[in-house]
């Protein structure tokens, strides 16, 4: 008896609410005889009887309606069970978690999300903007499903799908500026240069090529952001030196973007997710929105 077959008590509950075989066989798409060949095979099982036979119709016995009472709450409770995971499950597919370099962050991805949220209107995106060393801790700890930032060392565990090349470029406000379509870093010595914190990965790739080439460079400010190292510049406290893909947030500058001439390891920009884990239909949508994007700015 404690292993009723859930679909007896379905073909029960039809029959009794129809009080009738042949309309629960309907509804059920199933031969009148099936019908009640369940039902008899459950009252078998439970050793009562559930419905008293008539001619016109079958009606439940006082036995039959303790059990359609106890069976239909029972059944109801299961299937909002259902409806509530199914309901989770979807609200999980409509959030994404994500995290992205602030020099991206605050430049091109606005416009990206703008365009993926009326293709996807119904879409939760939380954002963290990190530099890549956290992200990654949030990447092994899946609290991001990927990230898009630059390749740093120590990403062996990770997968990097690299998209484009991010050039160095020199904002020059007009009292430092000499007219050149491009500067090295022999031209920046007996300047003041707004550096990014060396917490950046851009940074890193700055300081080992001054090493390289045996320059020092007079560095006033340093700063988290590129949007704050070009306000530096456009206020004409020094030469702030950023990646290509920050200038999207330059606008209408006091300043000329002049290209890094000096041979720069440049670093690679791409999409970052940990190895093995399947990302959901929404967040692969995302991610081809962003690469697309990404590569048109080679």
């Amino acid at each position: 008896m404690s292993n009723i077959n859930l679909k007896l008590l379905h073909t029960f509950l039809l029959a009794a609410e129809h009080e009738s075989f042949r309309k629960a066989a309907q509804e059920a798409n199933r031969s009148p005889s099936a019908v009640s060949m369940q039902v008899r095979g459950l009252e078998e099982q439970i050793g009562v009887q559930l419905f008293r036979r008539t001619p016109q119709k079958v009606l439940l016995t006082p036995e039959g309606r303790i059990l359609f009472e106890q069976a239909k709450r029972a059944l109801q409770e299961v299937q909002s069970g259902l409806d509530l995971l199914t309901e989770a499950a979807q609200s999980r597919s409509r959030h994404i978690q994500m995290a992205c370099v602030p020099t991206l962050a605050t430049g091109w991805l606005p416009n990206i999300l703008a365009t993926f949220k009326i293709r996807h209107p119904n879409t939760q995106v939380q954002l963290m903007e990190l530099p890549t060393g956290p992200m990654l801790e949030l990447l092994r700890r899946r609290d991001v499903e990927f990230g898009v930032g630059p390749q740093i060392p120590g990403m062996e565990d990770f997968e990097f799908e690299p998209i484009l090349e991010d050039p160095l470029y020199a904002c020059v406000p007009p009292v430092f500026d000499e007219g050149q379509s491009s500067v090295c870093f022999a031209d920046l010595v007996d300047k003041p240069t707004i550096m990014l914190s060396k917490s950046t990965a851009v940074r890193g790739l700055i300081d080992d090529t001054l090493e390289t080439l045996g320059i020092h460079l007079d560095v006033p400010f340093e700063v988290q952001q590129a949007t704050t190292a070009m306000a530096l510049a456009a206020s004409g406290l020094g030469i702030a030196i950023v990646p290509r893909v920050a200038l999207v947030q330059a606008g209408v500058q006091q300043f000329r973007m002049v290209p890094i001439s000096n041979h720069v390891g440049l670093r690679q920009v791409g999409l970052i997710t940990a190895r093995g884990p399947i990302l959901r239909p929404n967040t692969e949508r995302l991610i081809t929105l962003i690469r697309t994007s990404l590569a048109q700015l080679r």
